[in-house]
């Protein structure tokens, strides 16, 4: 570690952080991992009580506390279908009451913030977009020290994002305005949301591609197929909006009737029940809870295969958090999805999958078979090794701890 890396202290404003679960937890965790490798950091975030842990001599986790309601009406996937849609319409009914229930926890993480800077001069502030709250907190605090440099991370579109109403858009507008004056940097998980900023904020000097990526060190046996005519597939994730596996359901049903011989089975680890099975699909659909991160990465490589199920949208630059995990697992990834959007362009890329678009029937069970039949011919598409290891989230993080050297005030 060189000395100027030692010397540079890092305050990572997130709601999303351990020990809740999801891909932006993932994301901020990593950030905060790798970063502290390197540079002394301090995480301000959401959580159940005030307090402050010290994880190691350079990290260290202060929580604050916000609407504790919205806490207990969080979706768990062993609720039916009853119960998660019961949850996400009163949490959607209390929004319309409780307008800014993170409001609190903005105050909060401000204050300490201000503390912490008064007691050991923070150099770089990261803040990660969504919610607003925390570009917010950075904002105020760089209002008052300009000689901070602030990093603002986009997981998501603010203002460009095609499917928000005029009130938000408007006030994510005024946001993007003071992200373009304070900021020196931003940050996003794909170059077309990257390129959208780049217009909406052409004050900020710094733009880099921070992909979420995988986060393991595992290593695979090779293992001879015990039986060659049964096709594992598997689905590690959650079904919601129009990302439901209907569509490649039916394909499984077509293709049952037209190769009667050829047996698919779909294993789906840790979504909801909010989804269909047909009747004469039921012996070939395992569902099972979902697993800590390290259990589900070695159940993916027992798969034949792992599908990718995300519909085209309005919004472009959408991997969908699962594909790095699957390519580290070293098994094809069969893709339904927008075939013009980045995840399609980086398997064809890697050639380590299918590629289908997300609604045509025909194309759905044409990769299906085409990843059955290069089964059983032997030929299992994945990234090489040096392609895999781009996408680890330590290397990604690499390139955001290259961007803070560079940044200057």
């Amino acid at each position: 570690m060189s000395s100027e890396s030692k010397n540079k202290k890092i305050a990572l404003i997130t709601t999303w952080y351990p020990p809740i679960n999801g891909i932006a937890v993932n994301r901020m965790n990593a950030f905060a991992n790798y970063l502290s490798e390197r540079f002394e950091v301090e995480v301000f975030c959401l959580g159940k009580q005030n307090e402050t842990i010290v994880v190691n001599s350079n990290l260290q986790v202060h929580y604050a506390t916000s609407n504790k309601l919205f806490e207990k009406l969080k979706s768990n996937t062993a609720d039916n279908k009853m119960i998660h849609n019961g949850k996400t319409l009163i949490r959607v009914l209390l929004k319309r009451i409780i307008s800014k229930p993170l409001n609190s926890w903005k105050r909060q993480t401000l204050t300490t913030l201000k503390k912490r800077h008064a007691e050991n001069k923070f150099d770089v502030l990261i803040s990660s977009f969504s919610p607003e709250e925390s570009h917010l907190v950075a904002i105020e605090f760089c209002k008052i020290h300009k000689d901070v440099s602030w990093i603002a991370d986009m997981r998501d579109e603010m203002s460009a994002n095609p499917y928000i109403n005029s009130t938000l858009k408007n006030r994510l507008m005024d946001i993007e305005r003071d992200v373009n004056t304070y900021a020196s940097a931003i940050l996003s998980v794909s170059k077309p949301i990257l390129d959208d900023f780049r217009i909406i904020c052409p004050e900020v000097t710094f733009f880099e591609e921070i992909r979420n990526g995988y986060d393991h060190s595992l290593v695979f046996n090779t293992q001879e197929k015990v039986d060659k005519f049964v096709f594992n597939l598997g689905y590690f994730g959650s079904f919601y909006g129009l990302r439901k596996p209907d569509i490649v359901l039916e394909s499984l049903v077509a293709l049952k009737k037209e190769y009667p011989n050829y047996i698919f089975n779909i294993h789906v680890y840790g979504a909801h029940n909010n989804y269909s099975i047909p009747s004469n699909l039921t012996d070939n659909v395992f569902k099972h809870q979902g697993l800590p991160y390290l259990e589900a990465i070695v159940e993916m490589n027992k798969m034949d295969a792992n599908l990718l199920i995300n519909p085209r949208s309005l919004q472009k630059g959408v991997y969908s958090g699962k594909i790095f995990d699957y390519i580290s697992a070293r098994k094809p990834v069969l893709a339904f999805v927008d075939k013009e959007d980045v995840a399609a362009e980086l398997i064809r890329e890697f050639k380590c999958g299918y590629v289908a678009e997300f609604d045509d029937l025909e194309e759905n069970k044409q990769i299906l078979f085409d990843a059955f039949e290069d089964q059983l011919k032997g030929d299992v598409k994945i990234a090489s090794e040096e392609q895999i290891l781009e996408l680890h989230r330590k290397h990604q993080i690499n390139l955001l701890s290259n961007l803070i050297l560079n940044l200057k005030k």
